[in-house]
């Protein structure tokens, strides 16, 4: 859930590490036990990923974000589930959201669990930033992950949206239907699981990936509701974030933009400083100035980006030069080509060649 009355992304004061709850990634795993045609063990997921049996117990609680990516592609792979998304989306619980499923079960309403999510959305996982923005009577709910090749990209699109009904439906105790979903990703052979889940119709190949939802449904109320509990809970909440936050580099101004230019890039928009000075809660003024006290500037940042995600992206000698370019939010191969010779000197199809892109 995020707050339905702002239109800009979640973002959070300070550089939040890539990494993901372990609460999330046992509902992944209990759903590959549990919910699948062709079910796996946990330990044997986590062989198959290349990860040791005892490693849930050893991360404090979290798990970097290439691990969990490992764990999802030995899912996928293990069970043949075309569906996975999904069905992990309907396993989750309040441990799964780690303690934000336990303040968000002692909101009195729905709208005050969103607010909540909103701020504590990171203690769950950094892959992606949720945005709100209202439509006519009813309000589009967006989740834009902040890389563009994320693996089993429509897999986990699939199942945050799904997760964040079914918490939803569970925390007010009905089954809230969507207006309509949509889903970047082309449709799968078969649509029966995403009519069970949604009730409501699906549309593919869109322009993002989002659930439209009634306006209304904020002011329902949470059915365990309470508020003696909140306050403490949201404080435990806020000392978790803290804990999470002082984790890494002190220049946070230039890592959250770094991740307002990945979402703008993963949701096939170019990156502008109007945009990127919006979802960081300031003027484009005010980000020029902050960052020309960095001695940098905004397209200084977005070219080092840019640049680090082609050489990432190339690393893939199967993926295509329009490919890469269009997931830079370049406008052709030529303008890529130009940038990318700028950046390092060398045409990316050269760099690729001399054995770089496999370093």
């Amino acid at each position: 859930m995020t707050r339905a009355d702002s239109t800009r992304g979640h973002s959070t004061r300070g550089r939040i590490p890539r990494s993901v709850a372990a609460g999330y990634v046992r509902t992944l795993l209990d759903a590959v036990r549990d919910g699948t045609a062709r079910p796996a063990a946990p330990d044997q997921v986590l062989a198959e990923a290349g990860l040791p049996p005892a490693l849930l117990d050893t991360a404090e609680g979290r798990l970097p974000h290439d691990a969990v990516s490992a764990i999802w592609q030995a899912a996928q792979r293990l069970t043949g589930d075309s569906h996975l998304g999904l069905h992990v989306g309907e396993q989750v619980r309040p441990g799964s959201f780690d303690a934000l499923g336990h303040l968000l079960m002692s909101c009195e309403t729905l709208r005050e669990a969103a607010a909540q999510a909103d701020r504590f959305a990171p203690l769950v996982g950094g892959g992606g930033r949720f945005a709100a923005r209202t439509e006519s009577d009813a309000i589009r709910l967006l989740y834009m992950p902040f890389d563009p090749d994320w693996p089993c990209r429509r897999q986990r699109v699939e199942a945050v949206l799904t997760a964040t009904l079914t918490f939803t439906r569970w925390l007010c105790g009905r089954r809230i239907a969507p207006h309509s979903v949509r889903f970047r990703h082309a449709a799968p052979d078969s649509l029966a699981e995403y009519r069970r889940i949604f009730a409501a119709p699906v549309q593919f190949e869109a322009e993002d990936d989002s659930m439209l939802l009634p306006d209304d449904i904020l002011a329902l109320p949470v059915r365990q509701a309470s508020p003696a509990l909140k306050g403490m809970l949201a404080d435990y909440a806020g000392r978790a974030l803290a804990r999470l936050s002082d984790t890494v580099d002190e220049d946070a101004l230039r890592s959250r933009l770094a991740d307002c230019i990945r979402g703008l890039l993963a949701n096939g928009n170019a990156p502008s400083i109007d945009a990127a000075a919006a979802d960081l809660g300031m003027t484009p003024r005010t980000l020029q100035r902050r960052l020309a006290e960095r001695g940098t500037g905004f397209q200084d940042e977005v070219a080092a980006l840019r640049c680090a995600m082609a050489k990432e992206l190339l690393r893939d000698p199967d993926r295509s030069m329009a490919t890469v370019a269009a997931r830079l939010g370049f406008a052709d191969v030529a303008n890529f080509h130009r940038a990318f010779k700028a950046w390092t000197g060398a045409t990316p199809a050269q760099w690729r060649d001399t054995g770089q892109g496999q370093a």
